[in-house]
């Protein structure tokens, strides 16, 4: 059975609850590792995980709170004399400056005794191995961002993505940031866990969708402190849409599957 484990369950402004945005998911004798906001490391020391069994890193987009902590992780693992490779999953435009970055900070990949291959996302199933299938959705969560990438002749190409993962007979979807519901409602046919963020979603739209399509198991993550007090507006609004198995996300957070 599939696990879930939730390090960092916060929105982009940090919390003293909650670390940023991070996700493992245990299939097999493997850790898969979506997104690596800042605090991921300690997460992992805190929740005794075991970080050498970390089969690849999968980032949504490159915004901090999604990448921030990538850099401690390596070093964690540098650390922890980890001899296994460390695939890294991201857009394409983060590519060359992580690469550029992990020099800056000196994590050479000559000196860190492990393998860091560094993927740019591809089309679809981009990662594949014994346990786990992983598909791309290009969301519209930075769209916002357009003008100022014109105005600026900045370089970005606006890409953020949602996940569909493949695990036995299981469907997860893991949303990332998003623009809306509708980047991702086409794909909820037959999802046994849904991981979204709440905070660009309108909830009332995002419970209408879930209970429409039946969705198995609702996990709403990427909360402000002061949503996460309305906690029981949010879960009453899922029961009104017949939604009953649903989460708010809080760091520690583990879901069979």
């Amino acid at each position: 059975m599939a696990e879930i484990i939730v390090l960092g369950s916060a929105a982009g402004d940090p919390s003293p609850e909650r670390g940023s945005s991070s996700y493992l998911l245990r299939a097999g004798d493997k850790l898969y590792q979506f997104d690596a906001g800042e605090g991921c490391s300690v997460a992992m020391k805190r929740q005794k995980i075991d970080h050498s069994k970390i089969a690849a890193v999968i980032i949504s987009h490159t915004h901090p709170d999604h990448l921030s902590g990538i850099f401690m992780e390596i070093q964690m693992m540098y650390l922890a004399k980890r001899k296994e490779p460390l695939p890294i999953y991201l857009p394409s435009e983060a590519k060359e400056p992580l690469e550029r970055f992990m020099q800056a900070t000196y994590l050479f990949k000559e000196k860190m005794g492990f393998d860091i291959p560094i993927s740019a996302i591809q089309p679809d199933p981009f990662f594949r191995d014994d346990n786990v299938t992983v598909y791309t959705r290009a969301n519209s969560h930075l769209e916002n961002y357009k003008q100022y990438i014109e105005n600026g002749k900045y370089s970005n190409k606006l890409q953020s993505y949602s996940y569909v993962i493949r695990t036995g007979n299981k469907k997860i979807i893991y949303s990332g940031d998003i623009g809306s519901v509708e980047d991702y409602a086409d794909l909820l046919d037959n999802c046994d866990l849904l991981i979204t963020e709440g905070l660009h979603a309108d909830l009332e739209r995002l419970m209408d969708e879930v209970g429409s399509h039946g969705v198995k198991h609702l996990v709403i993550t990427h909360l402000t402190d002061k949503m996460y007090k309305q906690s029981e507006q949010i879960l009453s609004l899922g029961h009104k849409y017949g939604v009953v198995k649903v989460h708010l996300a809080e760091d520690g957070l583990k879901i069979k599957v």
